[in-house]
């Protein structure tokens, strides 16, 4: 999954365990600088993890849009 589109802008994510998080990717990682070879996304602002990026791999997402909120016409 190319999460390139989504690199720096907000973003409503579901993960493979069907949990969503509304967040910013602040932090991207494309497969060649990644431990697993994969698109990697650290999201800023998720609630649970207040205070920290929360990571998730390509493999890990499910779906992945951009959140209307701040992209309204995109």
């Amino acid at each position: 999954m190319d999460l390139r589109p989504y690199f720096h802008k907000h973003v409503i994510v579901t993960d493979i365990d069907n949990v969503t998080y509304k967040a910013f990717v602040a932090v991207e990682t494309i497969p060649g600088d990644s431990d697993e070879n994969c698109y990697e996304i650290d999201l800023e602002g998720v609630v649970k993890h207040k205070g920290s990026l929360f990571t998730l791999t390509e493999h890990e997402i499910k779906s992945i849009k951009l959140d209307p909120e701040y992209h309204k016409g995109n």
